[in-house]
């Protein structure tokens, strides 16, 4: 898992990894590790503790981060799909470094 390497790298807010970041050799890197790590990597603020009792009403079976800061929800694959593809558009424009 990323967040299990950023974990041990102590990165926040980063994306992606490079092929060599899941080589480091850690008991929390899960891509050298199978399982789960020893121990938590995080934990959920308040906000989002609040979110998982109190769900918004809604049927979404899909989710997206189109852009730092835009995070899209629907249960249409065709709207998805075009998200997909705007997610891809900023990705490779480097919206995401």
């Amino acid at each position: 898992m990323d967040s299990t390497v950023h974990y041990v790298k102590q990165v926040r807010g980063s994306v992606f990894l490079s092929t060599q970041s899941t080589l480091l050799k850690s008991p929390f890197n899960t891509y050298r590790k199978y399982g789960l790590p020893p121990g938590p990597i995080g934990n959920p603020g308040l906000d989002a503790i609040k979110a998982a009792i109190n769900p918004a009403d809604g049927d979404w079976l899909f989710f997206i981060t189109v852009a730092p800061g835009d995070t899209r929800f629907t249960s249409n694959i065709t709207e998805f799909n075009q998200w997909k593809a705007l997610y891809t558009k900023n990705r490779k424009a480097g919206a995401f470094n």
